[in-house]
């Protein structure tokens, strides 16, 4: 008997399916302030976890309104923190291994009968990247749907973007698993009803999803990555 009912997976992207690396970030574009690993850590987080770089996150800045404040936030030149936030655009690329998996589940799910298995995800990201992944990754062409944070001016872990995306998406909390990077997110959908999951690094989708999706009944014998 097959054992597996109805599931939607929903997926963070960054660090679980496209590589998101802020102290790179800024030890390419401020390697002046980067003399030690806690220096550059306490500017990746003053850069990249600010009330400004939320606000893009959310849509509520763009791109020249990030850098300007972000620029007197951490007290450099304009022009050289926008030139850090355009570039972002390209260094966002696809983590191999995630996209592996995600491309077998939709294999997997198309040889079924019935529809059993839902793929969106929920992702803050600001609208310009957002748009820019979406052009430019084919394998966007394997969910079902997804939210965007900067599409839909809400962000995470505010309960109001998971609403959302029950609401948009038709998810029911109870028959839906979440995944990401940041514990605050992974919390929110908990309390939500979701089943949160961590994934501690980046390539180890694999390690907390196959398990799971195999106790429901998710078989991928015979079936191939691409």
């Amino acid at each position: 008997m097959n054992r597996f009912s109805p599931l939607n997976l929903v997926f963070d992207l960054g660090q679980v399916m496209i590589r998101w690396e802020p102290v790179a970030l800024v030890q390419r574009f401020f390697p002046d302030r980067c003399g030690s690993d806690a220096q550059t850590q306490a500017l990746a987080q003053m850069c990249f976890r600010s009330p400004a770089w939320s606000a893009f996150d959310a849509g509520l800045l763009d791109t020249d309104g990030v850098a300007e404040q972000l620029a007197q936030h951490i007290q450099e030149p304009q022009p050289r923190v926008r030139a850090m936030v355009l570039d972002i655009t390209h260094a966002l690329t696809p983590i191999a291994d995630s996209v592996a998996l995600l491309q077998q589940l939709h294999q997997w799910r198309q040889a079924q009968p019935t529809s059993v298995l839902g793929l969106y995800y929920l992702s803050n990201m600001p609208e310009p990247y957002a748009d820019h992944l979406v052009a430019s990754h084919g394998f966007f062409s394997c969910f079902d749907g997804g939210v965007f944070s900067g599409w839909v001016k809400l962000a995470k872990p505010d309960p109001a973007i998971y609403t959302h995306a029950e609401s948009a998406l038709a998810l029911l909390p109870a028959h839906t698993v979440f995944f990401d990077d940041h514990l605050p997110n992974v919390q929110a959908a908990t309390e939500r009803g979701w089943l949160g999951v961590h994934v501690p690094e980046p390539g180890h989708l694999s390690t907390v999803l196959t398990p799971l999706i195999q106790a429901r009944g998710v078989d991928f014998a015979g079936t191939s990555r691409s």
